[in-house]
C-alpha cells in the first residue's frame, strides 16, 4: 500500500454501507471519512456489531451518538455515553 493510500470514495461506502453481509458494513463503519449521513445509517443496523463500531469511529457525530444512547443494545448506550461524556465526537 505504502504512500498510496486511497480513500474509498462516499459513492462506494453508500453502496457497501447497504451490503447483504455484515463483514462489508463492519468494514465500511471503521472507515474515519464515513459521512454523517451512512453514519446514521449504519447506526441503526441491525447487526449490534456494526453498531458498536459506529461508536467506536473517530469521527462519529454527536447526533449519531445521540441515536445510540437509545440502542437496544445495552453495551452500545454505555459506550455512547462514555463519548458523549468525554466530548469525543465531531
Amino acid at each position: 500500500m505504502g504512500a498510496h493510500n486511497k480513500s474509498i470514495p462516499i459513492e462506494i461506502m453508500e453502496i457497501l454501507a447497504d451490503d447483504a453481509d455484515e463483514r462489508v458494513r463492519f468494514n465500511v463503519a471503521t472507515k474515519n471519512r464515513l459521512p454523517e449521513s451512512l453514519q446514521m445509517k449504519l447506526a441503526k443496523d441491525l447487526d449490534s456489531s456494526i453498531r458498536k463500531r459506529i461508536v467506536y469511529n473517530k469521527k462519529v457525530t454527536f447526533r449519531v451518538l445521540t441515536i445510540l444512547l437509545n440502542d437496544d443494545d445495552e453495551d452500545i448506550r454505555v459506550l455512547a455515553k462514555n463519548r458523549v461524556d468525554e466530548g469525543r465526537h465531531r
